[in-house]
């Protein structure tokens, strides 16, 4: 037992006076027969860790945990929505465009619907990788000639391009798009020298395959808010759900660099069964050390990770069932649950405008999908009435001003 775990641990005994009876209550549990757990595709950090912790858990209990990739993000949230996954690792650049409709999202399963956070997964660095023999070193040497990776299919990717663009007063427009078809070419096309520039992570399987390359990789760091506070603006407006941190795990090209991270979390429906999700936290806390070394990221599951998300200001929901464990160990207090109940209420308050607009649709004969400018410009129009030009990122960061 390490020695934070040790004193999660122990002062919760001491401030709460767990009992024999209290343990036998938990071993008592009876899990689910079955439960799918959705994460990004194989060979993301997320698969693998997903991948340790389920079967360490469906050797110790009488519950069969399985782990489904999914293609992109989309499919993510709406395989959670839909009940194909119990379990699905949303970040919170994720779950702000499922809450927007933005893109692959603006479908009728797909849209805004009220999930929370059941334990966090990962803390993730993410950057824009350049080849190790590349001239680009900062933000500010892309222009009209850089070749810029997109992988359309999920949104965080986009999106982390845009920004990078944004910051430079450019869009996709003014540079030479490279489009790939998901997560893995996103890497490659940058190592065969096909593109200049991709936004990814360094703790990736295909990041690790890409520095070990003839040429190596590199990564750009974020500029400060200093630096150029109107690029910095432009910047942070498309990426709201990121804290600049020092990377301190993936590649070594990416150790020791300020970036953008994403507290990337397993979320659950909000009306999952609080017992459930509050077994499931306590599980993984007390048996955190039997898959801590299955996956070199898997330290990062650990309760510690929790409670950097709730001092920096989570900024999804928690669900009742992780509140509780929380609590039980002395983690959660008055000013988190303050935050919480205003978050409860942003993503109530969406869902009911997202259902609205599906009805009025409904009514109007519109077809629903990305596709159909009616539906997207009735989308539009109800969610300006209801919040003016602000994104649900911006009105998540608005809690703190």
């Amino acid at each position: 037992m390490t020695k934070t775990r040790w004193n999660f641990t122990i002062g919760a005994a001491l401030a709460l006076g767990l009992s024999a009876s209290g343990a036998a209550k938990a071993q008592d549990y009876e899990w689910p027969d079955f439960f799918t757990v959705v994460t990004p595709v194989v060979g993301t950090a997320n698969h693998s860790l997903g991948v340790a912790w389920t079967s360490e858990f469906s050797a110790q209990t009488s519950s069969r945990s399985r782990v489904l990739p999914a293609p992109n993000g989309f499919a993510r949230a709406e395989w959670l929505a839909t009940g194909e996954g119990r379990i699905a690792m949303l970040q919170a650049s994720d779950y702000f465009d499922q809450m927007d409709a933005v893109s692959g999202f603006l479908n009728e399963q797909g849209g805004p619907y009220d999930t929370r956070v059941a334990v966090m997964n990962l803390v993730t660095p993410w950057s824009y990788m350049v080849r190790g023999d590349s001239d680009i070193e900062s933000f500010t040497d892309i222009g009209p000639d850089t070749r810029v990776a997109v992988a359309a299919s999920s949104a965080f990717l986009v999106t982390g391009i845009d920004a990078l663009l944004a910051y430079n007063g450019l869009t996709q427009d003014d540079v030479q798009v490279v489009e790939v078809g998901g997560y893995g070419p996103n890497t490659s096309v940058v190592v065969e020298g096909r593109a200049d520039v991709a936004f990814t992570g360094p703790i990736s399987g295909t990041s690790y395959e890409a520095e070990a390359n003839p040429n190596g990789i590199r990564w750009l760091p974020l500029p400060t808010r200093d630096e150029d506070p109107e690029a910095y603006a432009r910047y942070r407006a498309l990426m709201p759900g990121y804290t600049p941190l020092t990377t301190v795990s993936g590649t070594e090209s990416a150790l020791g660099l300020n970036v953008d991270h994403a507290f990337q979390a397993n979320h659950v429906r909000a009306e999952e069964d609080p017992e459930f999700v509050y077994q499931l936290a306590r599980w993984l806390d007390e048996h955190y050390e039997d898959f801590a070394d299955d996956f070199v990221h898997a330290p990062m599951m650990s309760v510690d990770s929790m409670v950097r998300f709730l001092e920096a200001g989570h900024l999804q929901p928690i669900h009742d069932g992780a509140i509780r464990y929380l609590d039980e160990i002395g983690v959660w207090n008055e000013e988190y649950q303050a935050r919480n109940d205003t978050l409860v209420q942003l993503a109530t308050d969406r869902v009911a405008l997202w259902q609205e607009t599906l009805a009025q649709a409904r009514e109007q004969g519109l077809d629903i999908g990305p596709e159909s400018e009616e539906f997207r410009a009735l989308w539009d129009a109800n969610r300006t009435a209801a919040v003016g030009d602000m994104t649900y990122g911006e009105l998540v960061l608005a809690i703190d001003e």
